[in-house]
């Protein structure tokens, strides 16, 4: 009778310690790697992929890494006077009718640092994020015999006539200024899901439908800086 006794209490205190273990497990606070963005001029516009339209440069999607944003909330900025956050309206960036969802931006109001968290079940997750000024990152920017290049000085976005240079042959011709990476990408379409062709320094191209842009990503290794500048042909 004892030693039932013994073998009934040891399986209790083992039950006991495995439902002890469970509920001990602790939400823990996971820290993002940090982000740059940019504080564009205030009328700035760029193509944002994820609501598929030209809207503010100074909105940033907020990345939570979970398909739809399913089981994040509770999204809150450190310092809402450097980066406040928004509620937008998006979709699926693979879909050609595509499903829509909520998600948050990260909109640069002035330069500094704030730290953007959000939950995911129990979990917080944390991210640094530093706001720097815009400066034209180009020293050299032709479309064809224009030069673009001060365009940007003061915004970072051009528009041209899409009847003027429509099914015309254009050469592009870009250099970035010291420190900053260079690519160019043409998008045909800011309605459909293609993802573009990537232009070089040198290579020619047209544009075929009204609402063509290039968009120019120039990126500094040293302050982790990503600026878009963008030309619309409308």
């Amino acid at each position: 009778m004892k030693r039932h006794f013994k073998q009934l209490l040891v399986a209790f205190l083992a039950l006991t310690m495995v439902l002890t273990g469970a509920m001990c497990v602790q939400a823990k606070t996971i820290t993002k790697p940090a982000q740059t963005l940019t504080l564009y001029p205030s009328k700035s516009l760029h193509y944002n992929a994820n609501r598929r339209i030209f809207a503010t440069a100074n909105e940033t999607v907020v990345n939570t890494d979970s398909y739809m944003n399913w089981g994040t909330s509770s999204f809150k900025s450190s310092k809402t006077s450097v980066v406040s956050l928004i509620s937008r309206k998006v979709y699926m960036l693979t879909q050609t009718n595509p499903d829509s969802f909520s998600a948050y931006f990260m909109k640069a109001k002035k330069t500094g640092s704030a730290v953007v968290s959000y939950k995911k079940g129990k979990d917080t997750y944390k991210q640094k994020v530093t706001v720097k000024k815009y400066v034209n990152p180009l020293s050299s920017f032709k479309i064809g015999s224009m030069n673009l290049t001060s365009r940007f000085n003061k915004k970072a976005h051009y528009v041209l006539s899409y009847d003027k240079y429509k099914n015309k042959e254009l050469k592009l011709q870009i250099k970035g200024k010291d420190g900053w990476d260079i690519s160019t990408r043409k998008i045909n379409d800011p309605k459909g899901i293609e993802l573009g062709t990537w232009l070089n320094d040198g290579d020619t191209f047209k544009v075929a439908n009204k609402n063509t842009f290039l968009t120019v990503f120039a990126y500094d290794q040293k302050t982790k800086q990503m600026i878009e500048c963008t030309i619309i042909f409308k």
